[in-house]
């Protein structure tokens, strides 16, 4: 038997739209490999845990926790444009939400502390955040942050008159990509299993050509496990401006976002980016 057989990599699997490109070539399963499905603040908590051991997991839990985690290197969940599934969503533009309320994603630290930056620094507004998370809480909000395949569906809806996308929003103002996830393993994983970890950081880069090769044919293999309510052009559309890879740019970007992060207090150390060496 194959040791890693014994002692898989347990790898976080986001069910979105966007992490398509990393998975569509291992949904049938991958040698040392064992997945666990969820969405980005369920991945965080396991990865916090320990019971997950690498995830596309959110920048701001980096942030939070980067002395446990090193980072797979060449590889993010960014956009140079429009992210599409990452969305503020409003009935009042954006300038005049001063206590106004809002409410955020349940889903995805990064998304809300972004959309709190912009806020205080890019438009000079102080809107009421709901303390809850939940349909009810935030039934009568002026205006919600969204991501994923809900905030594709949400944008669609006609409910809404104002939309935002919070990486344009943040690349018309530095001139910069935005990173919302980051390939993140658990130190003591890649201490322990650092053959699988750097198979897999292959199988995710063999992933991302096999997408950007036949878009519609991984598209289709997606689909099948993950079947989404949204219109096929919609679907494919939204990959001209998603970007997976990780530069110097990508880098300048986080680190300014880290700085902001720390001085409207979300964040009590600027994080330094450790990449592993694969």
């Amino acid at each position: 038997m194959d040791p890693s057989e014994a002692n898989p990599l347990i790898v976080g699997r986001l069910p979105f739209l966007v992490c398509a490109p990393f998975f569509h070539s291992t949904l049938g399963g991958a040698p040392g490999i064992r997945f666990v499905d969820g969405v980005p603040s369920f991945l965080n908590g396991e990865l916090q845990a320990g019971r997950v051991d690498c995830a596309p997991s959110s920048s701001f839990e980096y942030g939070l926790h980067f002395r446990d985690y090193r980072l797979f290197p060449g590889i993010s969940t960014s956009s140079t444009m429009e992210m599409k599934s990452v969305l503020f969503l409003s009935q009042t533009p954006w300038e005049s939400l001063d206590g106004a309320a809002v409410g955020l994603s349940s889903d995805s630290a990064t998304s809300n502390v972004l959309f709190r930056i912009l806020c205080a620094r890019r438009f000079g507004v102080k809107p009421r955040i709901l303390p809850g998370t939940g349909e009810a809480a935030v039934a009568n909000a002026a205006g919600r942050v969204f991501i994923g395949d809900r905030a594709l569906l949400e944008s669609l809806s006609g409910k809404w008159r104002h939309r935002y996308d919070l990486a344009d929003v943040w690349a018309r103002w530095q001139s910069l990509p935005f990173s919302f996830g980051l390939w993140m393993v658990r130190r003591e994983a890649l201490r322990e299993k650092a053959a699988p970890a750097a198979r897999f950081h292959g199988l995710l880069l063999a992933s991302l050509a096999a997408f950007r090769a036949d878009a519609g044919g991984a598209l289709d293999a997606w689909t099948a496990s993950y079947p989404s309510g949204l219109p096929r052009g919609l679907m494919l559309g939204f990959y001209a401006t998603a970007d997976y890879g990780f530069t110097a740019k990508h880098a300048q970007s986080l680190e300014t976002f880290y700085r902001l992060a720390g001085e409207e207090g979300f964040l009590d150390t600027v994080p330094e980016l450790d990449f592993a060496a694969f």
